[in-house]
């Protein structure tokens, strides 16, 4: 197919570049281009965002992390103060992909693919992570997400920035479960994060990916946990509470049936892992 590739070297430059018709922006293209041969988009355009400096930094305050849009799955994974701080997101970003896909591919990539089976979306989600937009207008994921493969970004915007809070949780857990051990894509995904006080809960967020149109936060989950001991009482309670929520489909990866059991049954690892307050 015949399109167009340009690499503007300023945010000034690349808003220029973004008014033409059929022009799609790309970082690293994992995804776009994989749209691209299988026929699921067909640019005339495709502007690289690899060589505007603005858009590749990590950077950090007292109150959040914030990656730029341009910072691959392998930076932020070297990023010290990442598996400290964000052990949930240094989990779920390095189960993506391989070391090659890890060194192309980019946070804000898998935010704007809006899968909901991106493994980076669901730790965002947990972390209420926002979106900075072009514009400076800052949004947070839930809204940002408004569906599969769908967002929030309007003609002429693009992503600067995923901003991510700092907060401190005592027990934090990430697993996916696909047709394989390695680049697999998740049939289901999971993750909480925990605080503890005095032996019980005191807050707990609980995400899955892959069971719905989008990655879903389990709220009635999250505020039934409160106060609660993590015994095996409580885990059969949650186990149905994750079955009536989540709300699957049949693909090619598995049928809707598998996964509302596997997502029902993963909460056990509470009891396997002997997770405890």
């Amino acid at each position: 197919m015949d399109y167009t590739f340009v690499a503007p070297k300023s945010e000034e430059e690349l808003l220029k570049e973004m008014k033409d018709e059929g022009t799609y922006l790309m970082s690293g293209g994992t995804d776009l281009l994989v749209k691209i041969r299988i026929g699921k988009v067909k640019p005339k355009k495709i502007v690289s965002l690899s060589k505007i400096p603005s858009l590749k930094f990590i950077k950090e305050n007292s109150e959040e992390l914030i990656v730029g849009a341009t910072v691959t799955h392998a930076e932020l994974l070297e990023y010290k103060a990442l598996r400290e701080e964000f052990p949930i997101l240094f989990d779920a970003v390095y189960t993506i992909g391989s070391p090659q896909i890890r060194n192309r591919g980019t946070l804000a990539g898998n935010v704007i693919n809006a899968s909901p089976a991106g493994d980076g979306l669901l730790a965002l989600y947990l972390l209420e992570a926002e979106i900075e937009l072009s514009n400076g207008k800052i949004v947070g994921i839930e809204d940002f997400v408004t569906g599969p493969s769908k967002t929030a970004l309007k003609k002429g915007e693009y992503v600067r920035a995923i901003h991510i809070p700092k907060s401190k949780w005592d027990i934090h857990y990430f697993e996916k479960v696909g047709q394989r051990n390695a680049m697999t894509i998740s049939v289901v995904s999971v993750g909480w994060l925990i605080k503890c006080e005095n032996d019980k809960i005191n807050e707990m967020r609980m995400a899955f990916g892959s069971v719905a149109p989008t990655v879903i936060r389990l709220r009635d989950v999250e505020e039934f946990a409160k106060g609660k001991k993590i015994t095996k009482e409580f885990v059969d309670e949650v186990s149905k509470m994750v079955k009536s929520d989540v709300k699957p489909i049949d693909d090619v990866r598995a049928s809707a049936q598998y996964r509302q059991k596997l997502s029902s049954n993963i909460v056990y690892r509470m009891i396997e892992e002997g997770i405890k307050c």
